[in-house]
């Protein structure tokens, strides 16, 4: 079930090490691994996280399928701004994006196209199965 504003609020801390699926998310989008997932895009999303008073700035630079990361406040053609406790629950999969936009509780601004193909790095819901393997595992207890 989707962790609520209020739920996500009240486990806030405010280290940066207290973050553990951002990190982990920004880990995976740095990844050759995603090279695949993110073929033939090439842009830039920046991602500004607030905490407390401050903004962390998560700058990534995507070229056909290679991403390469750093912590800076640079233009970029899409720019994504965020309570960091959402982005924490968005990258445990707790908290899609784009019902997320839809609510208000991220805002959007430049190339959505970019945020889209993103979120195909966002792990889904918690306990969700891929529905290939699923499929195969009937196939093989039929």
């Amino acid at each position: 079930m989707p962790q609520s504003t209020q739920q996500a609020q009240a486990n806030r801390s405010g280290s940066a090490s207290a973050m553990p699926a951002t990190a982990e998310f920004f880990d995976r989008v740095s990844r050759k691994e995603n090279a695949a997932l993110l073929r033939q895009v090439t842009g830039t999303v920046r991602f500004d996280l607030a905490r407390d008073e401050q903004v962390d700035y998560w700058f990534v630079t995507l070229d056909n399928g290679v991403a390469s990361l750093t912590r800076e406040r640079r233009d970029a053609e899409c720019v994504l701004r965020t309570d960091g406790v959402i982005f924490e629950a968005m990258a445990r999969g707790e908290i899609n994006p784009m019902a997320a936009m839809l609510r208000g509780q991220i805002l959007v601004l430049g190339d959505l196209r970019l945020l889209i193909l993103i979120e195909r790095m966002m792990p889904g819901p918690p306990g969700a199965h891929d529905p290939r393997a699923y499929a195969r595992r009937e196939r093989t207890e039929s």
